[in-house]
């Protein structure tokens, strides 16, 4: 097989570790991490799952969560109850245990659709998400209307006052 020598060894062009993968690539938004509630539910209709969580760790592309069980990668999910009551499809990416003999699990999520579902302001600006435009309001017209209509021209008014 075609390879490359590296110090006496050959690295194989078909090994796993040596193929770059998609996911695999340039991070392509900065991770942030935070403490988001959500619920967590299978979509797989033979995987009965559904469960309270939060976030350990999120970007644009997904998030990281401790759950008390396994979750299978590829396993289609949703999540709901998010900020801004959004909802979102993802994909279990990945599933290690936390620490050896550990009850935790931490679960990768791949959402379907990348975007800003965690409602973090300011985004970092690599998130592709735009600042809020700040509304222009004009200045209120100050001629004849009130409080100032109940002024003269003429100074200060004291009613009651002699």
């Amino acid at each position: 097989m075609p390879g490359e020598a590296r110090a006496g060894r050959t690295i194989r062009a078909d090994c796993l570790w040596a193929q770059r993968r998609p996911y695999e690539a340039a991070r392509r938004s900065t991770r942030i991490r935070a403490q988001i509630p959500f619920r967590l539910a299978s979509l797989d209709p033979t995987v009965t799952f559904s469960e309270q969580c939060h976030t350990l760790v999120v970007n644009t592309e997904g998030c990281g969560v401790r759950l008390a069980r396994p979750l299978d990668p590829g396993l289609p999910v949703l999540l709901d109850e998010l900020p801004g009551k959004a909802i979102a499809r993802a994909t279990v990416a990945n599933c290690v245990p936390l620490g050896t003999g550990s009850n935790y699990w931490l679960v990768g999520l791949a959402l379907e659709e990348p975007g800003n579902i965690w409602c973090i302001q300011p985004a970092p600006e690599d998130w592709g998400v735009s600042k809020p435009e700040a509304a222009v309001v004009a200045p209120p017209k100050k001629e004849n209307e009130w409080p100032y209509s109940v002024f003269s021209s003429k100074g200060e008014a004291h009613p009651g006052r002699k």
